[in-house]
This record gives structure tokens, C-alpha cells and sequence, in this order.
């Protein structure tokens, strides 16, 4: 580990060398990620440079994409990325290909109805947590354009009150419910989708459908096997966005909205099989996390929006990386001796200017971060839009350079890491390849620390705990 007073100052490399800022940016899809802010020298990056190579990533890679088991706790491969390919999938045999392609269509031909109101629905409760929730209500808060037929409600932790709010706002006769749940044994999922199952009263079947890959335990809860839309075992929850757990977000932004995310995913994917080095955004972006986890012993990393349609984007990020990367021992159950995932945390940059950004400027403590914003407004107020960027912009150069003048209240340290990761124009498809590309750094970062981002006891042994505590409670 470096020691703090061996960072090297970023105003100092920024002086010496006025060709940073053009050789420390990387594009990809239509994103630009300037890392000219973080205190790493040429000397540093050449030895990250290295690392890929060192590590083997090439190879992980493609164990990955052909389909080997690389989650072996679980003994599963990892395919997520045959939930977008637009043709068949190398990793996958005919058969599998076909059942992604017919499932995916499946799943999509009822969002276009959905969002078409062919189904006669004005309301959809989505029910799911987790994997289940997160990385489709992303989708549909930041593509939401409000020409749908059908609003979405999201339920995810058990708010008896929400539920019982929503329950006196909605009619039932036009309401549907979505429930997305991989195993079909959450405890939270379940427990909500029975309270909505009664509440929707006779008749509810015929307007609720299940995305899982437990086909058999939705049938034992009622659904119809017409209605039931299943999704292969080998796709994680973090990772389940691209299967039919996404129905309701493609119901908002209909159909060829989805498509395009899709689309934008697997351009992504190309790219990082094509470039596992750090050539590639997703090989540079776990590059980077990797140095200021490791190399300045930073333990935690900021993803600040920006852009306010990717407020959920922290909340989507902190558990990809949380639960993929949160062990403590190797792939072969050996016990690291060196750190592995941050803690993630985020929000909306101008509302954290005005709650937390005090402590990140003067704090004592260094929290490096990630300013995430777009070029271009797409809504009637490109003001607005300006202001913002200027704001990302400033609290990047204040957080880097710091203040030397004034009063001793007024001066900040700066050298705090900052990275800027702008898009030209946020859409469906430049969405899919950020967070595709942030899914296969996440990859690129296990194989560097040689550990299983695919599994996760540390939550399983606690929903085990819960259920002998509930026992005790009720007796």
C-alpha cells in the first residue's frame, strides 16, 4: 500500500506535463472517461497497463464468453451476455440459444402490449428486490419518455404503509402484477406478492405474470404457465436486467426502447472480448478502482449523477459491485491477505453539494469519486442541463486542486481522486453499454484479485439467520 504523504500531487503531474489531460482519457460506446484527476503518475499507469496480461484476463475472458464454469461455488458458467446478443451465442448450444431468443421475444411481445394498452392495464405493481429491482427501475426512471399506457410500481423491501397507500390509490380491475424473483423463495418478494395476489381479488391471474427461473414454484403459487416467463438458472440476479426481470421496465419504454439497450449492451461486450486490456473502458474502469482500492488504500468510491435521470445509478452500482466482489477469500477458498471491493456511494451531485460535499472537500478523510454527466439536454430547459455540467466540471477541478488562500477554514487539501465519465447523449443504447461495461469491469476486477464475483453466501447465511429468528419471534 502507499502511505498517504507518497501520493503523488495531481496540480504538480497536471504542471509537468501538459499533455495529461489529453493521453489520461479513454471514449467508448459515446462515453469519455477523464482519469487526469487522479493521482497516478505515467510510471503507475504503465505498471496497471501491465497487470491484464499478468492476471490472464485475456484468457478469463474467454472461459467466460465460451461458456466454462467460472463460478465455481455454484458450478455454473456465467451468460448473462446471451441475454443481449442479437444472434446466437458461442457459450451456448442450439438449443439454449433458441430458448433465449424465443423467451427474450416472449417477454418483449407482452411489454409492447403493456406499454401499448392492449392489455387494457393503467397500473403495474412490480414486486422484486435486489437484482429484481434495481437495474430495471434504472432503466425505467432514465428512459422513462411518459408515452406508455401503463406507470409502474416499484416494491421492493416490505413497507407495509406504501403498500397499503398504493393499494387505496390503484383500482384493482385495472392493476397487473409483476413478479420477479429468480429462486420464486424470497421471503420479502413472496410475502408482497401474496398481500397483492388477495388484494387484486378474483380473477387475479389473468392480469399477473412471474419472470424466474423457478418455473415450478410459480405454478404452486397460482400463476398461469402462459403467464409464467422464465429465464435460465445461470443468470445472476445483479445480473438479471437483460432477462424477462426487465419486462416491466421495457413496458415503460416500450419495446424498441429495450432493444436498443440491448443493443448498446452487446456493442459493449464486443468491445471488452475484443479488448480485454486497458484499451478497453471496462478493463481501464477496474484498473482504476483497483489502484485507488489497493494502491492508495481507499476504501470507498463515490459515483456522483450529474445527470438527474441516473440518480438510481449509485444504488444499481453498489450492489453489482458490493455483493460480486465483497469476499474475503480467492477462487480457490484461500484468505486474501489484501482489501477487495469499496463501499459505494452516490446520489445526485447538486443535491450532495448540499449534504455531503463539505465532508469531501475539508473532511479529513480522502473519498475518491466518479462525476458522472451528459452533454446534451434532452428536455425543453437546456439551461438547466448547462448548469449542471458546470457544477460536475468545478467540483472536479475544487476537489483536485483544492484552495490554498483565505482563512485556515476556508482552505481545502484537494489531490482528493476525481474522474469524470461523460456521455454525448444519454439513450437507451449508450445506458446499456455503461452498464454492461461497468458489469464486465467488475469481472475484469475479480480475475485481478482472483476472486468469484458471481456468488454471495454472506447473503444467503443471513436470510438462513432471519428465518430461525422469525421462529423464535413468533413464538
Amino acid at each position: 500500500m502507499l502511505q498517504k504523504d507518497n501520493i503523488p500531487a495531481v496540480s504538480e503531474l497536471m504542471a509537468a506535463d501538459p499533455s495529461r489531460q489529453r493521453d489520461f482519457v479513454r471514449s467508448g460506446g459515446s462515453w469519455t472517461l477523464d482519469f487526469s484527476r487522479i493521482p497516478l503518475t505515467r510510471e503507475g499507469l504503465s505498471s496497471l497497463e501491465r497487470l491484464p496480461a499478468e492476471r490472464a484476463l485475456a484468457d478469463a475472458v474467454e472461459r467466460l464468453f465460451s461458456g466454462r464454469i467460472v463460478n465455481p461455488s455454484e458450478e455454473q458458467p456465467a451468460l448473462h451476455m446471451a441475454l443481449r446478443a442479437s444472434g446466437p451465442f458461442e457459450g451456448l448450444d442450439k438449443t439454449g440459444a433458441e430458448q433465449v431468443i424465443a423467451g427474450r421475444d416472449r417477454f418483449l411481445s407482452l411489454a409492447a402490449r403493456l406499454h401499448g394498452g392492449e392489455t387494457g392495464l393503467t397500473d403495474l405493481l412490480h414486486i422484486g428486490i435486489g437484482g429484481s429491482d434495481l437495474g430495471p427501475r434504472l432503466v425505467a426512471d432514465a428512459l422513462d419518455e411518459d408515452d406508455g399506457a401503463v406507470r409502474v410500481h416499484w416494491l421492493s423491501t416490505l413497507d407495509g404503509r406504501r403498500f397499503e397507500r398504493l393499494c387505496r390509490r390503484l383500482d384493482p380491475a385495472t392493476t397487473g402484477l409483476m413478479v420477479a424473483s429468480k429462486s420464486f423463495s424470497t421471503e420479502e418478494t413472496l410475502l408482497q406478492a401474496r398481500a397483492a395476489r388477495d388484494w387484486l381479488g378474483a380473477g387475479w391471474a389473468a392480469r399477473a405474470w412471474a419472470a424466474t427461473a423457478n418455473v415450478e414454484r410459480a405454478r404452486e403459487f397460482g400463476f398461469e404457465a402462459s403467464h409464467i416467463l422464465p429465464f435460465p438458472s445461470w443468470t445472476g440476479g445483479r445480473f438479471s436486467l437483460w432477462s424477462s426481470v426487465g419486462v416491466s421496465a421495457a413496458a415503460v419504454i416500450g419495446r424498441a426502447g429495450f432493444e436498443k439497450l440491448l443493443a448498446g449492451a452487446e456493442a459493449a461486450d464486443a468491445e471488452f472480448r475484443a479488448r480485454p486490456d486497458a484499451a478497453g473502458m471496462a478493463t481501464l474502469l477496474a484498473l482504476l478502482i483497483h489502484y485507488l482500492r489497493r494502491g492508495l488504500d481507499r476504501d470507498t468510491l463515490g459515483v456522483v449523477s450529474y445527470e438527474p435521470r441516473l440518480a438510481l445509478l449509485s444504488d444499481y452500482l453498489q450492489q453489482l459491485f458490493m455483493e460480486s466482489l465483497g469476499k474475503g477469500v480467492d477462487i480457490e477458498g484461500r484468505a486474501l491477505e489484501a482489501p477487495t471491493v469499496p463501499l459505494i456511494f452516490g446520489g445526485l451531485g447538486t443535491d450532495l453539494q448540499h449534504s455531503i460535499f463539505q465532508a469531501l472537500h475539508q473532511g479529513a478523510d480522502s473519498h475518491p469519486l466518479i462525476l458522472v454527466g451528459s452533454r446534451r439536454a434532452e428536455h425543453g430547459h437546456p439551461d438547466w442541463q448547462r448548469r449542471q455540467l458546470a457544477h460536475l466540471l468545478a467540483q472536479a477541478a475544487a476537489l483536485s486542486d483544492g484552495r490554498a488562500d483565505g482563512e485556515s477554514f476556508q482552505r481545502m487539501p484537494g489531490n482528493r481522486p476525481v474522474a469524470t465519465l461523460l456521455v454525448e447523449r444519454l439513450d437507451a443504447r449508450s445506458l446499456g453499454w455503461l452498464l454492461a461495461t461497468f458489469e464486465q469491469a467488475v469481472y475484469a476486477l475479480a480475475v485481478v484479485w482472483g476472486v468469484n464475483p458471481f456468488d454471495q453466501w454472506g447473503v444467503e447465511e443471513g436470510k438462513r439467520l432471519a428465518q430461525e429468528i422469525r421462529r423464535r419471534l413468533e413464538e
